[in-house]
């Protein structure tokens, strides 16, 4: 018995398999029952002690737009396992913030917990942060990195928002090439990003304090700051804080969350620990899935301080050596990314 039924937490009468490839990855498949409901469970457990293991966001075809299989992205990645990540809108572009290897792709909404890795250590905050354009002695605090610019707003452009900035609005835009102002472009139409820099562009209506000049040093500086080569990516809404039940009945991206799904999710352990954990559903007989309130107990009894949803339904996967482990109630769903856990020497 792992607690009370009220917080959803198992009665655990299944089977637990164990499948151990390195001492800093533990991948666990658990059959059990939570409030009396089978569920078929997949649990992946990260120590990010062992200077082997890495862990962190990856997006479809390293790009901002676009869907890949889950396998493909854990193919591309050189990656031992993953699992599907967050949320993403039409056409594949991050619902919140994204940061691979301390480059940031997109930044924060602010609405929800960041899963955060810095070296070592990972953690689970929410987060507000800030692109600020360097020029002169200068700090322009930008509207935005990597999103579709609206009057008014000041936005950054990285190579790995695609090749253009896809401006369609009238706006001027500054070329930047190894921090020094290249061109000036004036136009409705979009301009090309250079491999080797960033676009500012200010949509217009817009203070002409703001502007640039060519041969200008522009650079940008992000807070907060997690340091070189931190991993970043927005969840869902929180489960789990500080080992209590903090799951929601309902958020903007899942829906209700009373309902028994399949459940994706991201857990930090009492011990420093990452989880992964994919729970199978709408499949009776087999798996019927878990309510939000339900996986935070389950959370809990496995040892989870802090934990939030990521996607869910048809894209909760768990890839392991490039096969899928647990059981998709539907058709493999592409996806604009996934968290791949990096094994060297796998």
């Amino acid at each position: 018995m792992y607690g009370n039924k009220e917080n959803g937490n198992a009665d655990d009468k299944g089977t637990v398999t164990t499948e151990t490839d390195s001492f800093s990855v533990v991948h666990r498949a658990v059959s059990t029952e939570i409030n009396e409901m089978k569920q078929e469970i997949n649990l992946l457990e990260i120590d990010l002690a062992f200077d082997s293991v890495k862990i962190k966001p990856a997006l479809a075809f390293g790009t901002i737009y676009g869907f890949q299989s889950l396998k493909d992205i854990a193919i591309d990645n050189n990656a031992y396992a993953a699992v599907n990540a967050g949320f993403f809108y039409s056409y594949g572009e991050p619902a919140g913030m994204v940061a691979i290897d301390g480059k940031v792709y997109t930044k924060s909404s602010g609405r929800y917990p960041v899963f955060i890795v810095q070296g070592k250590n990972a953690f689970l905050s929410e987060v507000w942060s800030n692109i600020w354009i360097l020029h002169g002695n200068r700090r322009i605090l930008a509207d935005n990195i990597n999103r579709e610019g609206r009057p008014g707003e000041i936005v950054v452009y990285t190579p790995a928002f695609g090749p253009t900035n896809r401006a369609s609005k009238l706006s001027t835009s500054y070329i930047i090439e190894n921090n020094k102002v290249v061109k000036k472009f004036r136009a409705d139409t979009e301009c090309k990003i250079p491999s080797n820099g960033m676009v500012v562009t200010l949509y217009e209506p817009i203070s002409l304090e703001q502007k640039f000049e060519v041969g200008d040093w522009v650079g940008i500086d992000i807070d907060p700051d997690f340091g070189p080569e931190f991993q970043a990516y927005e969840c869902g809404s929180w489960l789990v804080r500080n080992g209590k039940v903090a799951a929601v009945d309902k958020d903007e991206w899942v829906g209700l969350l009373t309902n028994r799904d399949p459940r994706t999710a991201v857990g930090i352990k009492h011990d420093g620990k990452v989880l992964l954990i994919t729970v199978d559903g709408r499949q009776p007989g087999y798996s019927i899935g878990l309510s939000s309130r339900e996986l935070a107990g389950y959370l809990i009894s496995l040892g989870v301080k802090d934990a939030a949803m990521l996607d869910g339904g048809a894209s909760t996967q768990m890839i392991i050596k490039n096969e899928t482990v647990n059981r998709l109630y539907a058709r493999e769903r592409l996806l604009g990314g996934g968290i791949v856990v990096i094994v060297d020497g796998d």
